[in-house]
């Protein structure tokens, strides 16, 4: 072979060589995708690696996530949605791909009571090593008769198997990009845990759309509830869509007809700068009682209005007033002389203005008679309610008479027997910084407060004496605190009251005992709750009974209950995520209804129903 024949075939083998390289790396290469984070607040992308000879294409806001492409010096050639060009890597950030997919078989338990003693080996005799919460989890390891062990950080210990579940444990995917979670439900609880019996982080309405963080293979749905909040939520209740769905958006309307929004609420209501209760204050308080033009309304609740020559916008809940076309206008006076109003016949409704369209907050009955507080133009009077509200009653039936002379008859009917000399605790349920549920308006711990002041009252006014374990939202005792108050206050009785939350057709009344109590309450939360549904069904017949075994009492381990030092029993009033129960539990008359069945009860236990 000459010299230029060898020098071809030398040519030929190295290109043969080069193709055969170039080919062997490209599986490599489209092995990874490598995905970067922007750092910059608008991130230039252009159509060459340089700043001098190249054109921007378009700008990336700081956060989005990017496809790396290739690199050339100090570039990035990146990929977004469908454009690529050319990006500054100094202001790129890898993206580390940390989730693996965890093990099928692995397994968690989950507890379903507060303060789960983990013992060291499995008998009650042995030795405290941790404890666990509610809803809290752990790994399962192994199973002996009656106990579990369990795994919790640096702790291996037993714990008995009646108060847990055994769960297993779900592999984990992490969700694309830019992907949201639109809820459909009208409440949905968020978990600490992707699991049913995990601990209940809080709740998310309708409509509201959370950012997807993972995916669990168990139909759980990882999403950030709040500001830096993570949490999980089941997948069947909303919908995966990519961007932010429009129904996260707050609608702004005006109404179609003139309007008018009338406020209940004795404190007044605050105007703010924008839809929201973290909006900014205007600096004006609408007073009670005002009648405010509804000008424009958002979807979530909140209405704008003009007052004293300010605008803005004041939250429209029926919990602080209500709406209505009617145009109700009125003047009022003091009365000259003291006046009574007296019911001779029939029932009235006391209403929260003036006029038939105001809503109702209770019932005037045959017998009943009230000081007038003032008369209206249109001859309705204004009495005191009860010790916390003012309401409304027409003077234009012949049901009723106004009278100078002070009726010799009581405000209402009078309950039988004394509980002089016993001491009842009254539980109001959470408090401060723990709201309870939430749900169409209102959150629980001030409904529990409401509740429990008017159970409080009606003890009272029988000669009981009554603890509260607080009397206002600046106060808050752990469940600890509670269990014990009764013991360190020396009570007889304990009773706390609660509203429940559910799915959104969930509704009624229900109350809880412990059968494996220190004390037995049996006997005790039997009467009670037999005579609240009694009270309940002779006012509202159609209000739910919840009952199981022909009864709406249940056994349930809860700690109040379980370990309370005297007899106990936990109320359920109604449900925070059913509107309609809302509307009644959110009455002074159904906690007044409430609070005489539980006065008839402890009547009857202590043996005072003489």
């Amino acid at each position: 072979m000459d010299t230029n024949n060898r020098k071809k075939a030398t040519i030929v083998t190295l290109c043969l060589l080069l193709v055969f390289s170039l080919f062997a790396v490209v599986p490599k290469a489209e092995a990874a995708t490598v995905k970067l984070k922007v750092t910059a607040n608008a991130l230039n992308v252009r159509n060459a690696p340089t700043t001098s000879k190249s054109r921007v294409l378009f700008s990336i806001k700081k956060n989005t996530v990017v496809t790396k492409l290739a690199k050339k010096g100090s570039w990035y050639k990146v990929k977004y949605k469908n454009q690529t060009g050319w990006a500054s890597a100094t202001y790129l950030k890898v993206v580390k791909q940390t989730l693996q997919p965890l093990s099928n078989t692995t397994k968690v338990i989950l507890s379903k009571t507060n303060d789960l003693n983990i013992r060291k080996s499995n008998t009650t005799s042995s030795k405290i090593v941790g404890k666990m919460q509610k809803g809290e989890s752990a790994t399962y390891k192994a199973k002996k008769g009656d106990w579990v062990q369990i795994s919790k950080g640096s702790i291996t210990g037993w714990v008995n198997a009646a108060y847990v579940t055994v769960s297993t444990k779900p592999s984990m995917t992490a969700a694309a990009a830019n992907y949201y979670f639109a809820v459909t439900a009208n409440s949905l609880s968020v978990r600490a845990e992707p699991y049913a019996d995990s601990k209940l982080l809080t709740y998310v309405k309708k409509n509201e759309s959370l950012l997807i963080s993972r995916i669990a293979s168990n139909g759980w749905i990882e999403v950030t509830y709040k500001t830096g909040k993570k949490g999980w939520v089941l997948s069947k209740y909303g919908k995966q869509q990519k961007k932010e769905p429009i129904t996260n958006s707050v609608t702004i309307v005006v109404p179609e007809q003139t309007t008018y929004y009338y406020i209940t609420e004795p404190t007044g209501l605050t105007m703010r700068n924008s839809y929201s209760v973290n909006a900014k204050s205007l600096g004006q308080t609408i007073p009670f009682e005002t009648k405010v033009q509804i000008l424009k309304q958002a979807s979530n609740g909140w209405i704008y209005v003009k007052y004293n020559d300010v605008e803005g916008w004041i939250n429209g809940s029926t919990y602080y007033g209500f709406a209505s076309i009617e145009n109700i206008s009125y003047t009022s006076s003091i009365p000259s002389k003291t006046s009574y109003f007296v019911m001779k016949a029939d029932t009235l409704n006391i209403r929260s203005l003036p006029s038939t369209v105001a809503p109702t907050l209770g019932k005037a009955s045959k017998g009943n008679y009230f000081k007038i507080l003032r008369i209206s133009s249109n001859n309705w009077v204004q009495v005191q309610y009860n010790s916390k509200q003012k309401g409304w009653i027409s003077a234009n039936t012949s049901s009723s008479t106004i009278t100078t002379k002070k009726p010799t008859t009581s405000v209402s009917n009078p309950l039988k027997g004394s509980l002089t000399g016993l001491k009842i605790v009254v539980d109001a349920g959470h408090g401060k910084q723990d709201s309870g549920a939430v749900g169409n308006g209102v959150y629980e711990k001030t409904l529990n407060l409401y509740a429990a002041q008017a159970v409080r009252d009606a003890i009272q006014s029988v000669g009981g004496t009554v603890s509260m374990t607080r009397n206002s939202d600046n106060e808050f005792l752990t469940l600890d605190q509670r269990s014990f108050y009764a013991a360190k206050v020396g009570a007889n009785a304990f009773i706390s009251v609660h509203h429940n939350s559910g799915p959104a057709a969930a509704s009624g009344y229900e109350s809880y005992y412990t059968s494996s109590a220190k004390v037995s309450s049996y006997n005790f939360a039997k009467i009670i709750n037999d005579e609240i549904t009694k009270a309940i069904k002779d006012e509202y017949p159609n209000y739910n009974i919840r009952k199981a075994n022909n009864s709406a009492l249940k056994d349930k381990s809860l700690q109040v209950t379980r370990v309370n030092s005297v007899v106990s029993i936990l109320l359920e009033l109604g449900f925070v995520s059913n509107k309609d129960d809302v509307k009644l539990v959110n009455t002074d008359d159904f906690r007044e209804t409430v609070a005489e069945g539980v006065v008839n009860g402890l009547l009857i236990y202590f043996g005072r129903n003489k």
